[in-house]
């Protein structure tokens, strides 16, 4: 893998971002596998294992996009190379204000700012 390519095709990569995602979310492997249609959670668990290869249908890929309201190349991202693309933690931070009330954003920023404030003081 080339440090400066903005893509790869990383199967641990999408493995581990799954993952988080799912954990993020709270969801169990069960719930995960019946909000994309797969059959049954072993169908998710081989997704996320590291001891299968990575057998995973454009089609569920697209699910998963859809279910975590991500744009889709956030699997594809190169985590070790240099741009001005949004970072891991910046896409799991949008992911999850997605789902806040306005208040709760409200709130969400207010600490950010608190933050921001303390760290350049």
């Amino acid at each position: 893998m080339n440090n400066q390519d903005i893509f790869v095709f990383d199967k641990d990569l999408i493995k581990t971002r799954i993952r988080e995602l799912r954990k993020q979310k709270h969801l169990t492997q069960e719930q995960a596998a019946e909000m994309v249609d797969l059959k049954d959670s072993n169908s998710w668990a081989k997704i996320e294992s590291y001891k299968s290869s990575l057998s995973l249908s454009f089609d569920t890929l697209i699910r998963i996009v859809n279910m975590f309201n991500i744009d889709v190349n956030y699997f594809f991202r190169n985590p070790e190379a240099a741009s001005t693309e949004v970072s891991h933690t910046e896409t799991l931070i949008a992911a999850t204000l997605k789902d806040f009330t306005e208040k709760e954003r409200q709130l969400a920023l207010s600490i950010i700012t608190a933050i921001r404030a303390n760290r350049e003081v």
